[in-house]
């Protein structure tokens, strides 16, 4: 196993090689492309899937640009609140929610990497992105995103793409309860409690563990990206445990919004 292991580590530099050539070849940059300013200066949220959006009044935040994750659109029966964009990086995520991204009527973008697995009918129904095997933060959406253990690093990079400022966090709660390694794929056992769904990674699902340490590090460099360009990434995560970027209130959130 630490063979395969070891074999697979070792060749992940050439895959993203293969990757970003594939990807500046044959992948559509126009709708990644469109979106560059929209928001020009504007605050935009990037809401992630923690258990803290349950407590969240999302609705309260409807018409502000916002940027969602993976399986957010299992929250749509619970709140008015939609995304303008839906970013999911995590290539088992991609494959699973297929058919939901396929059929969402909010654009979504996958990572190019995860293409392999999307179905032939449902990939010309998606958006792409690439990712570098590098995680430095880029501010070139068309070239691609650096890589991360947490897709909120991707919309962070997507949301600077966009112009937003200041960035506000909701549901990245970024505590999980498993035991284990980090940053391997599990099967689950019972209600998913790491999640705003107790279905979000179903019983018999797989999911892959998270890596906070790592996700840290991207954070801070997010952090940095922001402040060289006089821009700001604020966390409003109803109890929230990250401790990156400034931390405001709900109602601090909503005041911030309305101006």
């Amino acid at each position: 196993m630490s063979l395969q292991k070891n074999l697979i580590s070792a060749t992940r530099p050439l895959r993203y090689a293969i990757d970003s050539a594939s990807y500046r070849l044959l992948g559509e940059k126009k709708p990644i492309k469109s979106l560059q300013n929209t928001y020009y200066r504007r605050p935009m949220l990037v809401v992630g899937n923690g258990p803290s959006l349950n407590e969240t009044p999302l609705q309260e935040f409807s018409g502000v640009p916002s940027i969602g994750m993976n399986k957010i659109d299992l929250i749509y029966t619970k709140t008015s609140w939609r995304p303008n964009v839906v970013v999911c990086l995590n290539s088992l995520v991609a494959q699973q929610h297929q058919d939901n991204f396929a059929t969402s009527s909010i654009p979504v973008f996958l990572a190019w990497k995860a293409r392999a697995l999307i179905r032939k009918e449902n990939r010309n129904k998606l958006n792409y992105f690439n990712t570098f095997y590098s995680d430095r933060f880029s501010n070139n959406a068309l070239a691609g995103f650096g890589s991360s253990a947490t897709v909120t690093y991707i919309a962070l990079q997507m949301a600077f793409w966009m112009g937003a400022d200041p960035v506000i966090l909701f549901g990245v709660d970024h505590s999980f309860a498993y035991s284990g390694p980090e940053a391997t794929y599990q099967k689950r056992t019972g209600p998913d409690t790491n999640h705003f769904d107790p279905n979000y990674f179903g019983h018999g699902t797989y999911w892959g563990t998270p890596d906070l340490l790592r996700s840290e590090a991207d954070y801070a460099r997010a952090k940095t990206a922001f402040e060289n360009d006089g821009r700001e990434v604020l966390d409003a995560t109803v109890g929230g445990k990250l401790d990156i970027f400034k931390k405001v209130t709900v109602e601090e959130a909503l005041q911030l919004v309305a101006t």
